[in-house]
């Protein structure tokens, strides 16, 4: 049973050679199935894109012992990744940067995704081809669960498989697949999708059952990760806009979700989890007025970008092009205001619009604390997507039942989703774009055995990550890595090195230190650095001599425990594209190492195939 007749569509065959072959292809009778499959399909060139980044932190916390001290976890506790009982050896190590706040916590409950992780470290440990295809497979249900949820509530087959066909088809949906570490997305949202589908079951007394499958899918969706508040969204969205019967009665529907949210905090906060201390993930739980600034940064960009706007990985783009900001924003606003303008007559007629889009509304602040990324709009989507179909379908059917501004908007709309389909298998294999920036990082960081006895010191990396993953990268890999690493600054502006004494030197960052967003990853202005404080990282301390006006530091001493002449010490600095080898100057000179380029840094030169990993 539909949860009632959407606006009738008409029938009229199109005129255009493009909506006219979009027509005819959407309102087959199989077309949904076909879309499911092909969403599927577009998402298998991962399968060979290898492993980057989190997916060997992931396999490090589960080997025994752990290769790099500070990373042992309980098998269904790897998405703990910075807390303070375990800060001390990584930051010994360098695998945490001198300016991390000790007392960081970074953790999330993910026990059903950990699961999945732990299968495939036990059955095809560093097999990237299973591991992407495990991934797949999770996209699978939750592209049928999808299928499954828009059948339920549209009743127009055209506008079931238009709106099957923006989310399956979306290049959005590449995240999913292109790094494993990611999987939580793909099984917490393909679990909440089935929710949602139980929900109705039970609420329109088709499935009675679905009363007690509906709570108990959403239990294993939180436990997937916490993206799955959403379903809280929808199914108040479903009480208020579809279901019928007494306002009273619809409400009482919803207190076994809510009483689940309330257990499921409580759990949450009293086993050490969420984001506590990071400038780039921010708990609004924890925090809900400071999470106001995330929510105004984040949520326009993913939203835009959900509506057929431009990505929303735009947080590198806007730190390093500042100029940018005030446009990018602007674009955003008068797409998302054009959208909704659009879709006005759907959402005054039809109440499925009001309840997408009052979904959708609600997933975008629980995506919104930590820098916009599509990977995020899994939940977001589901909504927008149904909501852009009524405004999408009936200009399939017949184009001239539009006209002037809403034809030419409804075409832009078309044309965005098409591109996007287009680009969905090159954004599923997004992993080899993490694995040539890593690899350049890397390159010059010596591979035999005698390296395992070096410190290595990188002035600026242009973003944390390139450093910080070298041991994590290659300790996963059973490759040898520096025993210690240090990282002192970032390219992100340009950098003054000053050489006091033998020991000793002085960097001053124009702007002041971490500016970069990633580097605040354990780290927030909550916590502003004093002059004169010092921290001590194995063999080196830093003292902070200046700060910037916000808590930043502005010029830092480092002293290391050995002339910085010793063989001991591997010196990198960034280059145009790659890590270079660095010479400290004599004492009592100084240079001045440039900022990164950072269009040329993502880019970078293709690394030949014997050298990459």
């Amino acid at each position: 049973m539909n949860a009632f007749a959407d606006a009738r569509v008409p029938r009229e065959r199109p005129r255009s050679f493009v909506y006219e072959r979009l027509f005819r292809w959407l309102s087959a009778e199989r077309a949904d199935r076909v879309l499911v499959l092909l969403g599927f399909v577009l998402l298998l060139p991962s399968l060979d894109t290898g492993l980057a980044a989190d997916d060997f932190l992931h396999s490090i916390m589960l080997d025994r012992p752990s290769p790099i001290p500070g990373f042992e976890r309980a098998p269904l506790d790897i998405f703990r990744f910075c807390d303070p009982r375990y800060f001390k050896p990584l930051l010994d190590q360098g695998v945490f940067s001198w300016w991390f706040d000790a007392s960081t916590r970074l953790a999330f409950l993910r026990p059903i995704t950990a699961l999945t992780h732990v299968i495939d470290h036990a059955l095809y440990p560093l097999n990237g081809v299973l591991m992407h295809l495990h991934s797949a497979l999770w996209s699978l249900l939750l592209l049928c669960g999808v299928r499954a949820l828009y059948r339920e509530l549209i009743s127009d087959r055209l506008t079931v498989n238009v709106a099957l066909a923006l989310y399956a088809l979306d290049d959005a949906r590449g995240w999913l697949v292109s790094w494993v570490a990611a999987r939580n997305a793909a099984i917490a949202t393909a679990l909440s999708v089935w929710t949602l589908v139980a929900h109705h079951a039970s609420r329109s007394g088709r499935q009675p059952n679905g009363r007690v499958l509906g709570p108990l899918l959403f239990v294993l969706a939180l436990l997937a990760g916490e993206g799955s508040l959403a379903v809280l969204g929808y199914v108040a969205a479903y009480a208020l806009l579809i279901e019928r019967g007494a306002l009273r009665t619809r409400l009482f529907s919803l207190w076994p979700y809510a009483g689940i949210v309330v257990v499921w905090a409580g759990l949450y906060r009293g086993f050490g989890f969420g984001a506590h201390g990071s400038g780039l993930y921010m708990d609004p739980g924890a925090s809900p007025i400071a999470f106001l600034k995330p929510l105004m940064q984040n949520g326009p960009l993913l939203l835009g970008s959900q509506l057929g706007g431009m990505w929303s990985d735009m947080t590198l783009v806007l730190f390093a092009a500042p100029a940018v900001r005030l446009p990018v924003y602007g674009a955003t606003f008068a797409w998302i205001g054009w959208v909704l303008w659009l879709a006005r007559p759907q959402l005054i007629a039809a109440p499925l619009a009001r309840y997408a889009l009052l979904g959708t509304l609600f997933a975008v602040p629980l995506a919104s604390g930590t820098p916009a990324t599509d990977r995020l709009l899994t939940w977001i989507a589901l909504g927008a997507c149904i909501l852009l179909a009524q405004v999408i379908a009936p200009v399939l059917a017949d184009p001239s039942s539009v006209r002037g501004l809403r034809k030419l908007g409804t075409g832009v709309l078309v044309a965005a989703y098409l591109l996007g389909a287009v680009l969905l298998p090159s954004r599923a294999r997004g992993n080899l774009a993490a694995r040539d920036m890593l690899d350049r990082a890397e390159l010059a960081v010596p591979r035999d055995p005698g390296v395992r006895d070096k410190t290595l010191v990188w002035l600026n990396p242009p973003l944390y990550p390139f450093a910080a993953y070298l041991p994590i990268e290659r300790a996963g890999q059973g490759l040898p890595w520096p025993a210690v690493q240090h990282i002192l600054a970032s390219a992100a502006t340009p950098l003054l090195v000053e050489r006091p004494d033998a020991y000793s030197l002085r960097l001053r960052q124009r702007d002041g230190f971490l500016l970069e967003p990633t580097a605040r990853l354990l780290w927030s202005e909550a916590r502003p650095f004093r002059v004169g404080e010092r921290i001590t990282q194995s063999d080196m301390i830093v003292t902070v001599l200046q700060v910037t006006a916000d808590g930043r530091p502005l010029q830092i001493e480092t002293r290391f425990a050995h002339p910085l002449e010793d063989p001991r010490y591997l010196w990198l600095q960034w280059g145009e594209t790659h890590a270079a080898p660095f010479t400290p100057p004599p004492i009592g000179g100084q240079l001045e190492l440039p900022a990164a380029d950072y269009v040329r840094t993502v880019l970078g030169v293709p690394l030949p195939f014997e050298a990459r990993l």
